[in-house]
């Protein structure tokens, strides 16, 4: 059994857009990708609405990805890979942090992961880094705007460039996500862009697996 951690925020829980509850197993982007791998693969969904890579929300509390990535992989392992797609919440107007800062938020977000694996037991398991898909921004959510918009547009490029740093595959889910995949609140995947984001998971790994 291959074992896959899917750490994320909304769009990896399911945030269904304008409606607000969550979409199905079979609609969900991991949940798709369950399927399509088959009983040789058993994928673990940690996704959050409002999870940031390293900032705290005193409005909504419990989002800090930092602070929960520790007990999530020691709850987790042994793991054969992690998937790790966050940033966006980062770029909200509240936080007031550069697409650098975000990056760097990032970075110590693995660097922890990688603190507290338990490799006395385990190997390490490889990492896959996700730049996470396009927003529009001051639409229905005020706390994005359009400086939110830029700052996603920016962090495919910084992800890359950390991932080099840090021996990490990397992804951009820009590649296949654009603005038409996004619901009503210009944030949140449609059906149709969870089905594109998991068939492109699904392709990496298998080549990851083979």
């Amino acid at each position: 059994m291959i074992n896959i951690l899917c750490y994320g925020d909304s769009n990896t829980w399911g945030y269904m857009p304008l409606v607000r509850t969550r979409y199905t197993e079979a609609e969900r982007w991991p949940g798709l990708l369950a399927a399509a791998l088959g009983d040789d693969f058993h994928i673990i969904e940690e996704g959050l609405n409002g999870r940031t890579t390293a900032f705290t929300d005193y409005l909504e509390p419990y989002r800090n990805g930092l602070d929960y990535i520790a007990p999530c992989i020691l709850t987790h392992a042994p793991l054969d890979l992690v998937i790790i797609m966050l940033g966006t919440n980062d770029t909200k107007a509240r936080y007031c942090v550069s697409s650098k800062e975000i990056t760097d938020g990032m970075k110590n977000l693995i660097q922890k992961l990688r603190f507290y694996y338990p490799t006395d037991k385990y190997p390490m398991p490889p990492i896959l880094l996700v730049a996470p898909g396009p927003l529009i921004g001051d639409k229905d959510d005020p706390a994005f705007d359009e400086a939110s918009a830029r700052k996603a547009k920016e962090l495919p490029a910084r992800y890359e460039a950390l991932a080099e740093e840090l021996g990490c595959l990397f992804f951009n889910a820009q590649t296949v996500l654009s603005e038409q995949d996004l619901g009503g609140d210009g944030l949140h995947l449609t059906p149709e862009g969870h089905k594109k984001l998991a068939d492109a998971m699904e392709a990496i790994v298998r080549k990851q697996f083979a």
